[in-house]
């Protein structure tokens, strides 16, 4: 067979691998997707005789005309079958197989390291490498997939619906005293205020409520001037029966102003787990310019005290942005709220 038949036999192959590909098609339609001087040239290669006609009765009449083994072929030695398999690609493999059972056993013979070449064929990439233990399906799966991380990260998708956490506040009265040097001791926890579970208070935003019991606040200012009140927010859901936990935000009381008691914005605890987030993380809080997931805690505890009743302290989960001023409107939606309790927190096991 000279290189020009074999160039048009290669082409002819192809498209019926395509046309294969497209829709469900017997081995006698196959053969009549190639054109007349392919088919002429598989002929004389497989002394297969007359083309089959392609039938228009239904399959099972058809099915008489299909072509059998060809026994020229057959005759043929292995590294001559080898030769013309190895100059097809991947989608030519795929009709040779189809088309011919001798072809087909000289692919197993071959296989995996015709499928490897093949792939290095298609992956050029791959000819850096030699000794690869991989699949050859493994490694066109992998390969083929690099072109799908151009385009940059995607957000993750959500199986947990927001409104499936709860958010639990727990507010931590804490003393320390003065040592003999004059400097200060460690903080102890003085008393330990559970407070309950919060509310959402919008449904476009992760904005939640937290109602404080009635004369809590007293406790608190009896404690003196050297306390220090800190809160600490603990998130739950329900995964398949099972009750698991994560912290969302802890932060220490950082002022008391007309707005109420002010504590400490600071960034939700993510999965340190992860090395790969630990180190876009590490590289992330280095730089002068960052965005990530934070809380912020205000309490009023003047709120209602008229009327006896509870107070309201305001949890948000926000993009906190390294930027001079504030970004007023930096309250996560419901969407990016899930996204962040579902996949960056270190959830309990």
């Amino acid at each position: 067979m000279s290189a020009a038949d074999a160039q048009l036999l290669a082409r002819s192959l192809n498209d019926a691998a395509v046309a294969a590909g497209q829709s469900l098609v017997s081995d006698a339609e196959l053969w009549s997707l190639l054109g007349s001087n392919a088919q002429e040239v598989l002929r004389a290669l497989c002394g297969a005789g007359a083309a089959p006609a392609v039938s228009s009765e239904p399959a099972a009449l058809a099915a008489s005309t299909r072509p059998r083994t060809a026994r020229g072929l057959a005759r043929f030695p292995e590294d001559v079958l080898g030769a013309v398999i190895a100059f097809v690609d991947l989608p030519m493999r795929f009709t040779c197989v189809a088309a011919c059972s001798t072809l087909r056993d000289a692919c197993a013979r071959l296989s995996p390291r015709l499928e490897h070449s093949l792939v290095a064929k298609r992956f050029p990439l791959l000819r850096s490498f030699s000794n690869i233990g991989t699949a050859p399906s493994e490694l066109f799966r992998t390969f083929n997939s690099f072109k799908m991380y151009t385009n940059g990260a995607t957000m993750p998708g959500t199986t947990v619906h927001l409104d499936a956490y709860t958010l639990s506040l727990q507010l931590d009265l804490k003393d320390r005293d003065r040592l003999g040097d004059g400097k200060w001791g460690p903080w102890r926890t003085l008393d330990t205020l559970y407070v309950g579970t919060g509310t959402r208070s919008s449904g476009a935003t992760a904005t939640y409520e937290f109602a404080i019991t009635p004369g809590l606040f007293e406790r608190i200012d009896d404690a003196g001037n050297l306390s220090k009140l800190t809160a600490t927010i603990v998130v739950s859901r329900r995964i398949g029966g099972k009750l698991q936990f994560a912290k969302l935000w802890s932060g220490g009381q950082n002022d008391w102003d007309e707005e109420g008691i002010v504590f400490d914005k600071d960034e939700v605890p993510f999965d340190r787990g992860n090395a790969a987030l630990n180190f876009l993380k590490t590289r992330h809080d280095d730089t002068e310019m960052w965005e990530d997931p934070f809380v912020h805690c205000i309490w009023r505890p003047d709120v209602d005290d008229n009327a006896g009743g509870a107070s309201i302290a305001r949890a948000r989960i926000i993009w906190y942005r390294s930027t001079i001023h504030e970004d007023p409107d930096n309250t996560m939606n419901s969407e990016d709220a899930a996204r962040c309790l579902e996949h960056y927190l270190a959830w309990s096991d």
